[in-house]
């Protein structure tokens, strides 16, 4: 009869959101050990950081602002006005009241999930996608579809009977990364682009474009977003400065018709009450200073030899054993060994010395 404390495992067990595999949960815990190089999670080197920029940037906005209240459901509206402008670099003309700014890509695609999509519902995806992005769905109670991959990004041809039948069920939606492609790198080229928008038009399958490797693109241009080429406003755009400024920022954004996002901004008020708003400001200096633009430049010309390095490393210790791509932008190079024995080898020894 005496008190006895909450069944914790059951509860535990219990939640909507699918628990990491091991593998990754001790990834996880191990990218923040003291000395440990982070590839996990797809970040810049720290020492790439602008802090001199940042710190400029930290000043004008002490004298700019004089409190860091609540900001209204999209955003900042400075911001928003900041963002509307630089999108239109890339082709995409969105007025700030069809932009939502969010905690990051993860939180917009979470968003989505549970604001646009029915449990049950299907999204397609290339195969292989953004890990994290996958299990943001699932956990959604939403079906996952691969669709392969060549090189010029996911072979669309190939799912057309199932893709189409969207038409009759509209419970499916394409989830993709065109440009410099977590993870392969691939990167869609402007015809393949025009083609996938037409057919998803004729399908009526809306469109989730995951631009935030897009402003990568270092050898080259990079093609025109898909949002830029989209004429019935079937392309929800999400960007982010994670990947390309800093993460600790948590700052990103959604581009869709207004009432899209004056819904995923209604339920983003119940999730957190907004994005940081010091973040924001920092972050709306970055871009109406000019700090951004001149950053990314530097930043790319250092990506660029940076991959050039990778890749020389891989020809001196890899050729005879894996082939791989040449990215021409972003950070991944995907590796593919020529016997498959040797990648289950490498990963125990991996295993053996690192998660366990």
């Amino acid at each position: 009869m005496l008190p006895s404390a909450p069944d914790w495992e059951t509860l535990i067990s219990a939640g909507s959101f699918h628990e990491n595999i091991h593998t990754i949960q001790a990834i996880n815990r191990l990218e923040f050990v003291p000395h440990m190089i982070r590839l996990g999670t797809g970040e810049l080197d720290p020492r790439l950081f602008p802090s001199d920029k940042f710190k400029a940037a930290l000043q004008h906005v002490s004298r700019r602002i004089s409190g860091l209240g609540y900001l209204e459901p999209l955003g900042l509206p400075e911001l928003r006005q900041a963002l509307s402008q630089h999108m239109q670099h890339f082709g995409i003309n969105a007025p700030p009241s069809c932009i939502l700014v969010t905690s990051g890509v993860l939180q917009a695609l979470h968003l989505i999930s549970v604001c646009l999509l029915q449990k049950g519902s299907t999204v397609f995806t290339e195969a292989p996608s953004y890990l994290k992005s996958l299990q943001v769905f699932q956990s959604a109670g939403i079906h996952l579809s691969g669709i392969p991959m060549d090189t010029c990004g996911l072979q669309y041809q190939k799912r057309k009977p199932l893709l189409n039948s969207n038409k009759t069920s509209g419970t499916s939606i394409l989830y993709t990364i065109p440009t410099n492609q977590n993870p392969t790198g691939i990167t869609m080229p402007a015809r393949h682009r025009a083609e996938l928008i037409r057919f998803c038009a004729d399908s009526k399958l809306p469109i989730i474009e995951d631009g935030t490797y897009h402003e990568l693109c270092f050898e080259g241009e990079a093609p025109l977003p898909l949002k830029a080429l989209d004429k019935t406003g079937s392309v929800l755009y999400l960007g982010s400065v994670s990947k390309t400024l800093a993460p600790g920022l948590r700052i990103g954004w959604v581009i869709a018709p207004e009432p899209i996002v004056q819904r995923l901004g209604d339920v983003k008020m119940q999730m957190d009450y907004g994005a940081s708003s010091i973040s924001q400001w920092i972050f709306t200096e970055f871009l109406l200073s000019g700090a951004y633009r001149e950053y990314l430049s530097e930043l790319k010309e250092e990506l660029r030899l940076r991959r050039d390095h990778a890749l020389a490393v891989l020809k001196r210790h890899y050729q005879n054993i894996a082939t791989w791509n040449v990215p021409k932008g972003g950070f991944y190079i995907w590796l593919t060994f020529k016997n498959q024995a040797l990648r289950t080898i490498f990963f125990k020894r991996l295993s053996k010395n690192i998660f366990f």
